[in-house]
């Protein structure tokens, strides 16, 4: 009786244990075996008309010329796609014109085609898109959200709210009162990825996994997406405006940030950073991707191509 109980406690825990591990190995694979299915494209819309890398990161050289990138992530998805980001849409000129001189100068940019006008051009339909994720509500990053009426716009409430009581240069309003732009807040769970304390899990499927990466704004959000086991990008808004600042823990310059009151919380910010370096250390094929690095940018499929055709 004793050896039964024994054999059948072991057999009972031999399977459990085989079940557990096929669960491990079905969460591991479940993206690559989508591989094809789930792909990205860089939508660049834009650029700033240059500044010298030291005004853009802290260890910057004044000896270098950067002309920082303005797009969009377009995700694509079987149960629907997802755009993060809007980069400059259709009315910046006369968004950006509420902006006081300095500002227009300091945050000059080189427009290119909205995101919206190359979908179209490419016979995108629009409603494709499950919802726009917004990583933040900068002027940059929000611009083009008037020209998606009836998308669902993905942004927390806390975010939301920050922009209201902001000002330019950071927020412009006029960017957020579309009569037929659909606001929907989005709530994050208390579930750590990667060292971030709030995440949520889009699909569940783990594909793509949006985190908060708060200091820079209130509520920004990041997005870590896996399209296979060895293909991982972790797109993180304006935590930071290069990967220089992650590979040297390096902050914006503080004259900047005095200047154009860049960050809800500078300390925050920094820790951030410091966050995303360890990270990298942690993942070293994990590909980083700031908002505005031109460099990492021109790495990335760009519209129309798509990451599984290249």
């Amino acid at each position: 009786m004793t050896f039964w109980s024994l054999h059948s406690r072991t057999v009972f825990i031999s399977r459990l244990q085989a079940v557990a591990a096929a669960m491990v190995l079905q969460l591991l694979v479940a993206p690559s075996g989508r591989a094809e299915e789930i792909s990205f494209s860089y939508i660049e819309t834009g650029a700033s008309s240059g500044a010298q890398e030291a005004m853009v990161v802290a260890s910057g050289s004044w000896f270098t010329r950067r002309k920082l990138s303005h797009g969009a992530v377009l995700i694509h998805h079987p149960d629907g796609d997802l755009l993060y980001d809007t980069g400059l849409g259709r009315q910046v000129d006369a968004q950006f014109e509420v902006n006081p001189w300095w500002a227009r100068s300091l945050f000059a940019y080189e427009k290119g085609v909205p995101v919206a006008d190359q979908l179209a051009a490419n016979a995108y339909d629009a409603h494709n898109l499950k919802a726009i994720v917004l990583s933040h509500l900068h002027w940059d990053h929000a611009s083009g959200v008037v020209d998606f009426p009836g998308v669902p716009i993905w942004v927390q409430q806390k975010e939301y709210d920050a922009a209201l009581q902001g000002k330019p240069p950071a927020f412009l309003h006029s960017q957020l009162e579309g009569p037929n732009t659909d606001l929907r807040f989005l709530t994050l769970e208390d579930t750590e990825f990667k060292g971030f304390k709030r995440s949520l899990d889009v699909y569940a499927d783990g594909s793509v996994v949006l985190v908060e990466i708060p200091g820079h704004t209130r509520g920004q959000l990041g997005l870590y997406l896996t399209l296979n086991a060895q293909t991982r990008y972790f797109f993180i808004g304006d935590a930071t405006w290069t990967l220089k600042g992650v590979q040297d823990t390096s902050p914006r310059p503080g004259f900047v940030r005095w200047l154009a009151s860049l960050n809800d919380d500078d300390s925050l910010t920094e820790r951030m950073v410091a966050q995303l370096h360890a990270l990298q250390e942690q993942e070293p094929d994990l590909t980083i991707v700031p908002a505005h690095d031109e460099l990492i940018a021109a790495s990335l499929p760009h519209y129309p191509e798509f990451s599984s055709q290249q």
